[in-house]
């Protein structure tokens, strides 16, 4: 499984088309460009800028990813 590409979204202009034209160009550049339809799809469907965001930062790692949570370590006893 490819990683995400990694994009800021922070101090990037604010306009959803110029992030999702970055966030398709990341993905072509990393070999997932398979995914930028169903991205662009999904985000002009969603309706809502802050929806849009998030839907990118599905398909892109962006601050707004959630972080995945490491693995708890198992209880071992000792005897």
């Amino acid at each position: 499984m490819s990683q995400k590409p990694k994009m800021n979204l922070i101090g990037e202009d604010g306009n959803i088309f110029f992030i999702l034209g970055r966030a398709g160009q990341a993905l072509r550049q990393a070999g997932l460009g398979h995914q930028v339809s169903e991205m662009h799809e999904r985000v002009k469907a969603s309706g809502d800028y802050y929806k849009a965001l998030g839907i990118i930062s599905e398909y892109v790692e962006t601050e707004l990813t959630p972080k995945s949570k490491p693995k708890k370590a198992r209880n071992t006893h000792e005897r």
